[in-house]
């Protein structure tokens, strides 16, 4: 993809430990804390390439893992279509 962002390239500004310590982080989590005691900003294009992405949740049954789930909106409550379970997890997708 011509436009994905090259963290190689945002974190050549970096100290050299920065570095290592940005290479390291395997989670949005780990490089926003990182990025908070090293006093440094990281733009959302990098968040985006670490391991986890920058996703949405998405529910899914945790008894028969169908992702076919009804939401009763009057008392918000998540059942699954495939077998009635309300057992109703949720899982990170990449977009």
């Amino acid at each position: 993809m011509a436009n994905e962002f090259n963290i190689e390239e945002y974190i050549k500004d970096l100290t050299p430990e920065q570095q290592e310590k940005a290479k390291a982080c395997s989670t949005k989590e780990e490089l926003l804390q990182l990025a908070a005691e090293e006093d440094v900003e990281i733009p959302m294009e990098a968040l985006k390439n670490v391991a986890g992405g920058c996703g949405s949740l998405e529910p899914y049954c945790a008894d028969c893992g169908s992702k076919n789930i009804d939401i009763d909106y009057d008392c918000y409550e998540y059942r699954c279509c495939d077998c009635g379970s309300t057992n109703i997890g949720r899982r990170a997708v990449k977009e």
